[in-house]
């Protein structure tokens, strides 16, 4: 353990002796450089302290000479470098404004094509719409309703249907004067009176918070299968009739009971809902009119 740092501190003392003997043959080189500075004629001692040095100087200049070279390419390719890095964060800045453009051409694309969709589905109805589109939405499962952009200002009333391109999406339940809530089809509360488009049975469909219905009152002897198209009655004055509302797509027939336990899955697809029709009901002076004609 103690012979380690010896060895160690005769190695320095040796650096350093050579050390200072290199500086020692420099400087007397040197002197005898300076004491003949002026003078035309070397001695032999003068030449031979010149070929000693002379190399030295050669490489000391070269050295030199390359370091400068080095420093300016480096410094090049460093200015070369922050150029191409300040080049590729444009680029890149670039490259994301174009995507957000992209993304709002094809935003704007999409939107165009379910609106004109709507707009095909309205020209269709006998009476007056109001297009509104859904800014909230009620997280609970239970309770399943969504908020439009549309109140009583724009003519919304409590009890008006709601509709989309696909068929029924639900029923106005709460308006204030800008903003109004729709209790969706599929949510336990709600119940229609529908028919089987076919077989022109009617039932009532209810929701059961999922994302399908329960078609019940069925009756047992009723014509009903698989893929049955199940519409709005249009009983009451409420939804008109034949608006599409869902398919038959399960029929449990149990031994027991006078009705069938018949699941339908809807037409509206709930996950993807955005922009929706308010019925408006006619008012008493427009049904009048209508029932003269």
């Amino acid at each position: 353990m103690r012979k380690k740092p010896t060895r160690k501190r005769g190695e320095r003392s040796r650096l350093f002796r050579l050390v200072v003997l290199a500086g020692l043959l420099m400087t007397l080189a040197l002197i005898f450089l300076v004491s003949t500075l002026g003078s035309q004629s070397f001695g032999p001692l003068h030449k031979l302290v010149l070929e000693a040095v002379g190399p030295v100087q050669k490489a000391v200049t070269l050295s030199s000479a390359y370091v400068e070279t080095f420093k300016s390419e480096y410094i090049d390719i460093l200015q070369d470098s922050l150029r191409l890095r300040e080049e590729n964060k444009r680029l890149a800045q670039q490259l994301q404004e174009y995507e957000n453009i992209l993304n709002r051409s094809r935003e704007a694309m999409a939107t165009n094509a379910s609106l004109r969709k709507l707009l095909e589905f309205k020209n269709t109805l006998d009476q007056q719409t109001v297009a509104a589109t859904i800014v909230g939405k009620d997280p609970s499962t239970t309770f399943r309703s969504v908020i439009i952009d549309r109140g009583s200002n724009s003519g919304v009333a409590k009890g008006n249907p709601v509709v989309n391109n696909d068929g029924v999406v639900g029923q106005v339940f709460a308006v204030t004067p800008n903003y109004a809530k729709v209790l969706l089809a599929i949510a336990p509360s709600s119940a229609i009176d529908v028919l089987l488009q076919k077989s022109r049975v009617r039932g009532i469909l209810k929701g059961d918070g999922t994302l399908t219905y329960r078609l019940e009152y069925i009756l047992k002897t009723a014509e009903v299968e698989e893929g049955d198209h199940v519409v709005t009655a249009g009983y009451g004055g409420i939804f008109p009739t034949g608006l599409q509302v869902g398919v038959v797509s399960k029929i449990i027939k149990k031994p027991r009971g006078m009705f069938h336990e018949i699941e339908v899955t809807p037409s509206v697809d709930y996950q993807k809902l955005e922009n929706l029709l308010i019925l408006q009901q006619p008012k008493l002076g427009e049904i009048k009119q209508m029932e003269q004609r």
